[in-house]
């Protein structure tokens, strides 16, 4: 019985000996019929807004077909088991799933793989016709790998996200400043989503993004004038042959201390914007700046009852005020 025994155990370690894989990037490790060990690995030492908690790597067929996905809190790698051919590879952090404010759509196709931004409505901005207003993103970072050879038993590709979001700020320059208590506008023209497969954003789908917080500042050497600042993270601006000013409009409602007169300006900026130098330091795809100026000082008026003169740097209920449009 010993004996028996015996034998098998010796039988039973020779098995293992044989069909065991031990390797820490799973290399040697033998392969069901034709499939190889494909490891991406994940760096993101590009992408400084946050730490992400998981992560989406997806692996596309050269030759189209659904891709294979792997949804995981590991974010440092991913493992596949691939045929070998070609693939294209995308990685963004988190899953479809967790943004609030981001809808993914052609997700099957890394040409067409895009995030959106959703939309909104407000009780106080007025939409055109067709037009939507977009909800401010959540941080997305991305890479892509349009070429990955799959051949060996094993491969790996490294791939590094990055912040694919812009940043817009704009600046407003206020003669007689200091009638103002609040202010609101709007932003037209800016592309609602971003081309994950392509990298870029999308070009015939446009939002307009609303701008209710504002700073204040006023100029040390004149106290009637004083500066606007307001800013928005988006998908920047759909890639155009040329500038052109009516491509993105800019309004600014202004609230003034009597509580009751609202002065409104438009201005046509799709020329104006200044991508600024240290983008990449900034952690932006793009940083741009758009910087105008009223065209006459807000008129002087009389401070409603119990009210300090402040400026409030949100937006409130306006109620409803007498309205001055200046147009330019």
């Amino acid at each position: 019985m010993k004996k028996c025994i015996g034998l098998f155990m010796f039988y039973w370690l020779l098995i293992i000996l044989f069909t065991s894989c031990i390797y820490e990037d799973y290399s040697g490790c033998p392969q069901n019929d034709n499939r190889k060990m494909v490891r991406i690995n994940v760096d993101w030492h590009l992408f400084d807004k946050e730490v992400p908690t998981g992560m989406t790597v997806m692996v596309f067929p050269w030759s189209g077909g659904a891709p294979q996905t792997v949804l995981t809190n590991e974010i440092t790698h991913a493992d596949f088991s691939l045929e070998p051919g070609k693939y294209r590879i995308l990685v963004f952090n988190q899953s479809t799933t967790e943004f609030g404010t981001l809808d993914f759509q052609g997700m099957d196709s890394y040409e067409t793989a895009r995030a959106v931004v959703l939309h909104t409505t407000s009780r106080w901005y007025s939409r055109g016709d067709n037009e939507l207003i977009g909800v401010e993103p959540e941080w997305l970072a991305s890479d892509k790998l349009d070429e990955f050879d799959v051949s060996g038993d094993y491969s790996e590709a490294t791939l590094t996200p990055r912040n694919v979001l812009s940043h817009i700020q704009v600046n407003v320059k206020v003669p007689g400043i200091g009638n103002l208590y609040s202010a609101r506008g709007s932003l037209t023209g800016i592309s609602d989503g971003f081309l994950l497969g392509q990298g870029k954003p999308l070009q015939s789908s446009k939002v307009t993004y609303l701008l209710e917080t504002w700073t204040k500042s006023v100029d040390e050497n004149d106290a009637t004038l004083g500066t606007l600042k307001t800013s928005v993270k988006c998908f920047g601006l759909p890639e155009t042959a040329h500038l052109d000013a009516e491509n993105n409009k800019l309004s600014l409602s202004a609230l003034l201390i009597d509580n009751k007169t609202q002065i409104d300006h438009q201005f046509v900026v799709g020329d104006k914007f200044q991508k600024d130098e240290n983008s990449s330091e900034l952690g932006y795809s793009v940083s741009l700046h758009v910087d105008v100026k009223l065209p006459k000082p807000l008129p002087e008026v009389k401070p409603s009852e119990g009210s300090s003169g402040g400026f409030d740097v949100t937006v409130k209920d306006w109620g409803k005020p007498e309205d001055i449009d200046m147009e330019l």
